[in-house]
């Protein structure tokens, strides 16, 4: 399948629009299954060290990546988990070293 109909079919998920799309497709995630496989936070790894942080990584873009996986609309993920997500997010942030775009993932310090 080419990148354009990559794009189309991730798109057709809950939450995903077109630069979202793109952005799962920059990082090798073409399908469905695989954004399953990897699950919400380690989309949001691999994203984050191939592009570092950028508009968009926070919160809202774990929303929709979740939102995708469990098809549910973000705003009907359950709390739990959004605080679950956003505990993630702050602990990426607080993490980083003062440059953002040359971080390296260092999972001891979030587990």
């Amino acid at each position: 399948m080419e990148k354009d109909q990559q794009i189309s079919e991730l798109m057709k998920l809950k939450n995903i629009g077109v630069k979202c799309a793109e952005k799962l497709w920059e990082v090798g995630i073409c399908t469905e299954e695989q954004l399953k496989n990897l699950g919400t936070e380690e989309v949001f790894w691999r994203i984050f060290e191939k592009k570092g942080w950028e508009k968009g990584m926070c919160s809202c873009f774990l929303y929709a990546v979740e939102g995708a996986i469990t098809n549910e609309r973000w705003n009907e993920i359950p709390e739990k988990r959004k605080k679950e997500l956003v505990a993630f997010v702050h602990a990426v942030r607080k993490s980083l070293p003062g440059n953002h775009s040359n971080y390296k993932r260092q999972t001891s310090n979030l587990e």
